[in-house]
């Protein structure tokens, strides 16, 4: 099977799936809610990306023969060593940091990493905006920068699944204005370069033809029709769903955490109903509930009903109307008994009722995977790409911009290694 019809097939059936497991969720949000839906759908979203990017790269070997006029020089600001070098350390940081929340509550570090990450993303679209209003940008530093910018954007998703980061209403906000200024900058780039549209090619005839391996081999040269550029395309409708899937996520949870994380520093106390269970509790545990009214000395939170004694049904005292509740909610403590949902949260609980912002699990989605696994597909390919085309950099890796770059990812991702092996100490670290 050639190389395109290999990279088009795999996102064909990777944006259907997409579309069709979206589809999905909402139906199932509609008639029933259930957090393990979004567990599942988050767990297979990112298998089939896994899946159907190795797929795609058994069309590597598919590379055309080098034509006369390739490129073979890039600007090391935008694809040096030193910058992809802290790509791949600040994705793979906050993918570490976001997984392992999945196990445990403590305080972390991911909006540190990610604010990082933010600037580094900008910095990059900055770099790659000047060159392209000046007219000097060549078209192997726009596609190898396009992909990073991928990479990149694709990682940003990943802090929008953590507790901390929900907290922040304005990083939320900031991360998606950056996914999406990242996402139209690199159509930009890639449509221009596709097209043999950028300035550089018409004014460097020394360079005006290179092949990029993104979910297939496509190329600028103007010797080569059809230059196979369809599959990206349908790839960039693809990260534009994810998106919008991720903002609906962030957005419809953002104030809900910003409330919980509010009232957890209002009221320090860590309740936490096993502890009451045990001869010996947990000793980052500081809530001591009353065994009569079970309502804590120190907070004067209620423990959680365990009984769950249904809510008897009243009347409408304006005409005598019979008011019906659901019969699983608790009228002690309103728990819903199936789904553990509040319901005087309604809808907009994603905590459960009675469950502080401290003592729920850093991850609160399992979607993050399939955002790292779209950025590590699309890293390889910056190496890939560039180790088929022999590309030279034009400084050396102590250059300014690669530099700074390495600067931002090292020192976030020594705080955020810091914060992690702190909290291994329970003498003196406690949740929040």
């Amino acid at each position: 099977m050639a190389s395109f019809q290999v990279g088009f097939y795999t996102i064909i059936v990777l944006a259907a799936c997409k579309v069709i497991l979206i589809a999905l969720e909402i139906s199932f949000n509609i008639k029933r809610p259930r957090a393990i839906f979004l567990i599942l759908f988050g767990y297979t979203s990112a298998f089939l990306a896994l899946l159907l990017g190795c797929m795609s790269f058994i069309s590597l070997r598919a590379k055309r023969p080098d034509l006369p006029g390739r490129c073979e020089n890039a600007d090391a600001d935008i694809v040096g060593d030193g910058v992809r070098a802290a790509a791949w350390t600040q994705v793979g940081i906050l993918f570490f940091i976001t997984l392992t929340g999945i196990f445990h509550f403590y305080k972390t570090a991911v909006k540190e990493i990610g604010g990082g990450l933010i600037v580094t993303h900008v910095s990059l679209a900055i770099a790659l905006l000047v060159p392209l209003a000046r007219k000097e940008l060549s078209p192997i530093d726009a596609i190898l920068g396009s992909l990073i910018l991928d990479a990149q954007g694709n990682s940003l998703s990943i802090q929008l699944v953590t507790k901390e980061t929900l907290a922040a209403r304005w990083q939320v906000a900031i991360v998606l204005i950056a996914q999406l200024l990242g996402l139209v900058i690199e159509g930009i780039l890639a449509g221009s370069f596709a097209a043999n549209l950028l300035p550089g090619t018409k004014s460097t005839k020394s360079c005006d033809c290179f092949s990029v391996f993104w979910w297939t081999w496509f190329s600028n040269c103007p010797s080569v029709t059809p230059n196979n550029v369809a599959p990206f395309w349908i790839y960039f409708g693809y990260r534009f769903l994810n998106i919008l899937h991720g903002s609906y996520f962030a957005i419809t949870r953002a104030g809900t955490f910003d409330d919980a994380e509010k009232w957890d520093k209002e009221n320090l106390c860590d309740p936490c109903d096993r502890c009451r269970e045990v001869s010996n509790p947990n000793k980052l545990c500081k809530c001591h509930p009353c065994d009569q009214c079970h309502f804590c000395k120190v907070c004067k939170r209620r423990a959680r009903c365990h009984q769950h004694q249904p809510i008897v049904p009243t009347q409408n005292p304006w005409n005598g109307a019979l008011i019906l509740r659901n019969g699983n909610i608790c009228r002690e403590c309103f728990n819903c008994k199936s789904c553990g949902h509040s319901d005087l949260d309604g809808n907009r609980s994603v905590l459960l009722s009675g469950e502080r912002f401290s003592e729920a699990p850093v991850t609160v989605s399992a979607n993050f995977l399939e955002s790292s696994v779209l950025a590590l597909l699309s890293m390889i390919s910056v190496e890939v790409t560039m180790n088929f085309n022999m590309v030279q950099k034009t400084d050396p890796i102590y250059a300014v911009g690669q530099v700074t770059a390495l600067i931002i990812a090292v020192g976030t991702a020594a705080r955020a290694i810091w914060v992690f092996l702190y909290m291994f100490d329970a003498r003196t670290h406690s949740a929040y």
